[in-house]
């Protein structure tokens, strides 16, 4: 069985990336290092380990990146998700032994999922194409999915809460349910998962603290602030075709409105405990309430 030491990760310094790397580095088990773009301006330790490559991603620079390691972990921004074909590929070339592709949401496998957004599509054909060379025995993938993360949704205006100017946007009837998993509990399956390569070998690991509609979500965030929400609603089959034109005209704006209405409609691939087993249980992640996630998210908007 393959036991893995030295770990490249890709996308460190964002949402979810700086969270993992926290999870890893206390890890003795694992040797991190971290691939950043040339142009990133984010700081790092001098103390961790990081190498700098050009925005292309240039196929040769990976290759030598990715020699010796035994795993290529990406964070890297959904926006950008096709690249990693390419490092895919450089992976393969240089003998790593598993890449874990920049997933963290839904189960992308599903076609109505797809059909919603270019985002889910590549995430599905990114997954493809890994199952494909498992085929060839080319390499071993594994990728996580675990819904949506309160605090950033709350930070970033998403999933219809808007708690700064205490305005909610229900999708429909705001019923749909979706799944939630706390950053730290996404790590912390992230990690487990590879320290147990048996069990997460070529598997979409499902991780969800709690399953909420958005009415229970703001019925909790109006209970735990004492205070009360205007709301308004939108019809999510009129916003879907509104949002298609609007990205077919260039707007890249409007794809984050598509990704918004695939997790909160409860139509597509957001509700994960409908999609397969969820292994929070099995990967020893602590139990999360939605009165924890919501609170906790409230604190990090007050510092923000």
């Amino acid at each position: 069985m393959a036991v893995f030491k030295n770990v490249v990760l890709i996308g460190a310094t964002g949402a979810i990336g700086s969270v993992i790397l926290e999870a890893l580095l206390k890890e003795s088990v694992f040797e991190v290092t971290i691939l950043q773009r040339a142009s990133s301006q984010s700081k790092l330790s001098p103390a961790l380990k990081s190498i700098k490559i050009d925005d292309g991603y240039p196929t040769e620079a990976l290759i030598s990146t990715f020699q010796e390691q035994d795993v290529i972990l990406n964070c890297m921004t959904s926006m950008s998700v096709a690249d990693q074909f390419r490092m895919i590929d450089a992976a393969i070339a240089a003998g790593v032994k598993r890449y874990v592709p920049s997933e963290y949401g839904l189960n992308n496998l599903r076609s109505d999922a797809q059909a919603v957004n270019a985002v889910f599509r590549d995430k599905d054909k990114v997954q493809e194409y890994l199952r494909l060379k498992v085929s060839e025995e080319a390499i071993e993938w594994m990728s996580i999915s675990c819904g949506m993360w309160i605090k950033w949704s709350m930070i970033n205006n998403f999933l219809g809460m808007h708690v700064s100017n205490k305005k909610f946007v229900f999708w429909d009837d705001g019923q749909g349910l979706f799944s939630c998993t706390t950053e730290e509990n996404t790590a912390a399956g992230v990690v487990q998962a590879l320290k147990t390569p048996g069990l997460t070998k070529n598997t979409n690991v499902f991780l969800s603290d709690f399953a909420i509609s958005q009415k229970q979500l703001l019925s909790t965030i109006e209970r735990i602030q004492g205070a009360k929400y205007a709301t308004e609603t939108v019809d999510s089959h009129a916003l879907i075709q509104e949002k298609k034109e609007a990205v077919r005209a260039g707007d890249g704006l409007a794809t984050f409105a598509l990704i918004e209405t695939g997790f909160v409609t409860g139509r597509f691939d957001g509700h994960l405990e409908k999609e397969g087993k969820i292994m929070n249980e099995k990967l020893g992640q602590p139990p999360k309430t939605v009165d924890e996630a919501v609170e906790n998210a409230l604190k990090a908007l007050n510092a923000v």
